[in-house]
């Protein structure tokens, strides 16, 4: 009898004990569907590929609060791909939501398009618009990039620079918009380290450095509490290597080597439960002073910090507890904000030239957010320095094509003003569309953006230039 290798030991004894029976049925069911599809295939390390699939599964339960339907599709998401297994297959046998997974993060079939750029823009349309709609496909998606950065060493340069700058450009920042926060910082540390890895060894060396330095600054305060100095001065723990990293290279991108030498200490910590993680935060909050607004949790990311005084005239010291992840949907796609899914669907619609989808999702992602109200009290979150332009196309597409003006907390103001987080906007309209192409100028949103490119090439095809101005 063929012995069962241990990491499928291991995986199975979790899935029993986090799924219900069936659930674990269901699991064990395309475990064995996906070793016998890709029996024979082998990756570039040599390796039977269905460890891919087995690895994919596993990460996701370490950092998600995964359901059947997404273990099952981690399992099975190469099968479409690579063995000829159909779709209509799959939702026999597993049901429609495990298809609709899979065929989210199936590539886009090339025969289709001219070019391999035009390619891997479609694969990429295809993803955020089914993502948008399930957030499961964006953490298989991570999970999936994730196994692959991690097993890089085993292709070629080439591959190994184009797939770590696709990662850093796009999937890094795609991972923190949609909140898989404990994703986004692994894909960074590792890509970042095949990207650039001579900046990466200087990196490590100046972190270890300040590693040395905040714990001198950590042990004088510590030393009249023994709690406190066994959470502040525990040894450091290899697992959280990649928050240190991308907390690291945060810092080295903001100021100075020097400067950031003597940022706020930031100490992570990794337990085996939220109950460990909690009793060491009570612990803390017993003898350290804490910073009014600093506890926040993250049960997605399965993650708290909080910070506090070191003794009465101690540094300010940043906690981050690591724990299992308790919750399966990220909070931005409960709460219904123009930033989440809305936001990636009206990105992706508009269909412009080569790597147009790319320039603008990458806009997108990198923007820091501020939040706006309408004069009814709902919620817009737009980038940083959005104009009154950004809000009326964010209301509604028509909006945005006739504004001639607005008033923003009860004052009267045009349209190319920049609003700040608070502010209450009504937007003034006209009758007749009074949108031209210098409004582009107007324009700090992706998606605003997109809606007013997508009005004016309607109006090209017309072949009316009066359109520009009327409709």
């Amino acid at each position: 009898m063929r012995q069962v290798d241990s990491p499928e030991v291991n995986f199975f004894a979790e899935v029993r004990r986090r799924f219900a029976p069936a659930a674990a049925h269901d699991i064990e069911r395309a475990t064995h569907f996906a070793r016998t599809a890709h029996e024979g295939q082998l990756r570039a390390s040599g390796e039977p590929y269905f460890y891919h699939p087995l690895s994919v599964a596993q990460s996701l339960l370490d950092m998600v609060a995964p359901d059947r339907d997404l273990i099952c599709a981690a399992l099975l998401h190469d099968v479409i791909e690579d063995c000829g297994v159909s779709a209509e297959s799959l939702e026999l046998d597993f049901g429609p939501g495990v298809s609709a997974i899979v065929d989210g993060v199936t590539k886009f079939d090339q025969t289709r398009v001219v070019s391999q750029v035009g390619a891997r823009e479609e694969t990429l349309r295809k993803l955020v618009v089914a993502g948008a709609r399930d957030h499961r496909i964006f953490s298989l998606k991570c999970a999936d990039r994730l196994h692959n950065l991690r097993t890089l060493d085993a292709v070629s340069v080439a591959k190994q620079r184009r797939v770590a700058a696709e990662t850093l450009a796009i999937f890094c920042p795609l991972a923190q918009y949609v909140g898989l926060h404990r994703f986004a910082a692994e894909m960074e540390y590792l890509a970042y380290r095949w990207a650039h890895p001579q900046r990466t060894a200087a990196i490590s060396a100046w972190l270890t450095t300040k590693a040395g330095f905040d714990v001198r600054r950590m042990k004088t305060a510590a030393s009249d509490f023994p709690a406190l100095a066994k959470i502040a001065l525990a040894e450091p723990d290899p697992s959280v290597a990649a928050d240190n990293f991308a907390h690291g290279l945060m810092l080295l991108r903001e100021q100075t080597s020097s400067r950031a030498l003597f940022a706020t200490p930031v100490v992570y910590r990794r337990y085996a439960s939220m109950a460990l993680a909690y009793a060491d935060i009570a612990a803390l909050h017993e003898c350290a002073y804490v910073l009014p607004g600093t506890f926040k949790v993250d049960l997605v990311a399965g993650a708290v910090s909080t910070s506090v005084f070191l003794g009465t005239h101690g540094p300010v010291v940043e906690f981050s507890f690591r724990f299992p992840p308790s919750r399966a949907t990220p909070f931005v796609f409960e709460a219904g904000t123009s930033s989440s899914s809305e936001d990636l669907s009206t990105v992706v619609a508009g269909r412009g030239e080569e790597g147009d989808l790319t320039r603008t999702l990458r806009e997108l992602l990198r923007h820091r957010s501020i939040t706006v109200l309408s004069p009814k009290g709902k919620a817009f979150l737009l980038p940083m320095s959005s104009t009154v332009l950004d809000f009326a196309f964010a209301v509604h597409s028509e909006i945005g094509l006739r504004a001639r003006g607005a008033m923003v907390n009860g004052r009267a103001t045009d349209i190319s003003s920049e609003l700040r987080s608070g502010d209450v906007v009504e937007v003034i309209t006209s009758e007749r569309i009074r949108a031209d192409a210098t409004w582009i100028t107007h324009l700090r949103s992706p998606r605003g953006r997109t809606k007013l490119r997508h009005w004016l090439r309607e109006v090209e095809r017309s072949d009316d230039p009066t359109a520009l101005i009327t409709r």
